[in-house]
């Protein structure tokens, strides 16, 4: 099957704004900046035989995806929703079998959890989460690209998992130890300090400076 990474990023003034009261508007626009560009280089390094797309209304972000490899598509609205949905649309009219949608801001990309997630049986009707700790969804795989509404927000691992069932599709929840941890909150920087993380030390390093 062939499949298509996603990575959805807004423009960097509009990123980890949860963190606004403790990090001025340049240190969180540092942070996005910093945890994306880490993102492409993971993908281009391990998983360079995967067609990777960028979803942005950012021409700043557009241009530093199509510097590491990436073909972006411009999508003007925001949200994460919406990035998805025209992700899937892009991806069926492509003739890619699969979509794996995965954020920008986890500290620790892990490759043995992402062959894990890419390795997992998956057929024609199927979706694979891998959740966050807070129930969100860090790591989304679709076959086809669009066989679900995406349902980003508030427990949205849980949401998906209803979609998927409710429409008679297979589901799978694989829980990875790294990749269930973004960045969002002071609090989970607190929880990621404890990996030898060179970026998660910048990220401490922000807060104490803030």
């Amino acid at each position: 099957m062939r499949l298509n990474i996603v990575i959805p990023m807004k423009e960097p003034c509009l990123s980890k704004t949860r963190l606004d009261p403790f990090l001025s508007s340049t240190q969180r626009q540092s942070i996005a900046m910093s945890m994306f560009e880490a993102t492409l280089c993971f993908f281009k390094q391990h998983f360079s035989h995967y067609h990777l797309l960028v979803v942005t209304s950012s021409g700043l972000i557009a241009q530093v995806a199509k510097k590491h490899g990436a073909n972006v598509l411009n999508e003007p609205k925001v949200g994460l929703r919406q990035a998805a949905q025209s992700a899937a649309i892009w991806s069926v009219e492509q003739g890619f079998s699969s979509q794996l949608l995965i954020p920008a801001d986890i500290a620790h990309l892990d490759v043995a959890e992402i062959q894990t997630l890419l390795d997992a049986p998956r057929t024609h009707g199927s979706v694979i989460v891998a959740p966050a700790e807070d129930f969100g969804t860090n790591a989304l795989l679709t076959t086809p690209p669009n066989v679900i509404p995406f349902l980003y927000g508030i427990d949205s691992s849980l949401a998906h998992q209803q979609a998927a069932q409710a429409n008679g599709h297979e589901f799978q929840a694989i829980n990875l130890p790294h990749l269930a941890l973004d960045v969002d909150t002071p609090a989970d920087i607190a929880q990621l300090v404890a990996l030898a993380n060179p970026l998660v030390k910048d990220l401490s390093l922000c807060l104490k400076q803030a």
